[in-house]
């Protein structure tokens, strides 16, 4: 935080967050189903994704516990992991698909791989879970509520800004599968909670994280400390 960190007064602070481009990741772009059968996803399964690289403290193994506790109790379920291993986690990837496999996840869980097509990852999707133990912003979160996803999100420091609890997601604490296999069964049981949260996180990007309104607050920023020189 600046006014933490730094002898400033809080008029002077002004917080432009990340942004997206709300035309890309939209709905209307993309067609839902034609997402969702080319994952092979049938309309009666309930989706849930997690997109991030494989690295430690993104939640993976958490992610894969609430699925071992959630495939217990529904038969219409299944989890989509998406990304890859940066440079020198391969080891840790590897790991993951082993605690997956230990668990007996396979014929649940699908691990895609690194995918470019996000916007329609996002639209096979009916649930977004973001497990991270920390995060300095999650775009991804933004994303994943640009295409009126609902979101069950960790509430590290880096999200606060992004999710608002019961409104347009659910917040759980870091590191704790068993809630958040709980936040995850309150959206698989109520479809009209998914589609209300789903569509209030996308009015929400639409006002607070659209790139071009980010753009315009940006010009008047650097407009006004030109006009006080």
């Amino acid at each position: 935080n600046v006014l933490d960190t730094t002898p400033i007064t809080p008029d002077r602070v002004i917080t432009v967050h990340d942004a997206i481009d709300t035309d890309l990741f939209s709905l209307r772009q993309v067609d839902r189903t034609s997402a969702r059968s080319g994952f092979g996803f049938t309309d009666d399964l309930i989706v849930i994704g997690l997109v991030g690289r494989f690295s430690p403290g993104k939640g993976h193994e958490e992610l894969l516990e609430a699925a071992a506790l959630l495939s217990k109790k529904y038969s219409n379920i299944h989890f989509l992991i998406v990304g890859e291993a940066s440079h020198g986690e391969e080891r840790y990837a590897q790991k993951i698909r082993t605690l997956s496999l230990s668990l007996g996840l396979e014929k649940v869980t699908t691990f895609s791989g690194y995918r470019k097509d996000i916007p329609e990852v996002m639209a096979a999707l009916d649930i977004f879970a973001f497990p991270s133990h920390a995060e300095s912003f999650g775009v991804v979160l933004i994303e994943a509520m640009a295409m009126e996803r609902p979101v069950v999100s960790t509430n590290c420091d880096g999200v606060l800004d992004i999710v608002v609890d019961g409104q347009t997601g659910i917040y759980v604490h870091p590191r704790n599968a068993t809630e958040l296999a709980t936040a995850l069964s309150r959206l698989i049981d109520d479809a009209a909670l998914r589609e209300q949260m789903g569509k209030a996180g996308q009015l929400r990007v639409e006002e607070l994280f659209d790139q071009r309104k980010q753009m315009n607050t940006i010009e008047e920023v650097y407009y006004d400390l030109l006009e006080e020189r």
